[in-house]
């Protein structure tokens, strides 16, 4: 039984951590800023945020769940229209060590579709960033077996804590790392302080980039850089 539960959890996080720590390196190696939200688009919090990055001629990541898409097809229209990477969260934010993968692995190809359908093209699979960061077994091969980017993150911006960190947060660290791949979550919020806090981190963290000469790359950008 031990032996079943470390190839259905172990290998995946094994793999997870092993992935994490690639990417850390190499955004710290290209001394890249990857800003990256999850959870998205919301009707308010998505636009400010595109908002800001116009304003600084940077692009980021957006990893879409898919059930947030339907009637905000438009933004995720924008987003690809303004440069942006557009990725995959899946479509019901399953927890892939707590939902059986008869389910996980549907919720990730419908998470593709909504982003297919919401701009209209027949891509199939994008990139990935598995909820909370966990994966089984099945949905980690039928992944590498399907050639998708399994993508993690080295800094958590924390804005989903009950109590935010200071802005400087995610500017911090990533000048201190010379590089990072940064989480944060672009869900609109009922609490002001929590949008204001993500709106101005990310204000803070293209400053810091600009200031210590920073490359701000998708994550698609820092994947095809070479090692």
């Amino acid at each position: 039984m031990s032996a079943l539960l470390f190839l259905y959890a172990g290998v995946p996080w094994i793999y997870g951590q092993l992935a994490r720590r690639s990417l850390e390196r190499k955004a710290k190696e290209h001394q890249a800023l990857v800003l990256t939200f999850d959870d998205g688009p919301g009707s308010n919090l998505t636009q400010a945020i595109l908002n800001i990055l116009a304003d600084s001629k940077a692009k980021a990541t957006f990893f879409l769940l898919g059930r947030n898409i339907a009637g905000r097809e438009a933004i995720v229209r924008q987003i690809a229209e303004q440069g942006h990477d557009i990725c995959s969260h899946g479509y019901d934010h399953l927890h892939g060590l707590k939902t059986s993968p008869f389910r996980v692995l549907p919720d990730i190809k419908r998470g593709w579709s909504a982003i297919d359908a919401a701009l209209g093209t027949m891509r199939k699979k994008y990139p990935f960033r598995p909820p909370n960061g966990k994966l089984n077994i099945i949905s980690l091969l039928y992944l590498l077996v399907r050639q998708v980017p399994i993508v993690y993150w080295s800094v958590d911006s924390r804005d989903t804590w009950q109590e935010v960190p200071d802005t400087l947060r995610v500017a911090q660290l990533a000048e201190k790392a010379g590089g990072a791949v940064s989480l944060a979550h672009d869900f609109d919020r009922k609490n002001e302080n929590t949008s204001r806090y993500i709106i101005e981190s990310v204000r803070a963290a293209l400053t810091m980039a600009a200031d210590k000469g920073m490359r701000v790359l998708t994550v698609s950008e820092l994947l095809d850089l070479g090692e």
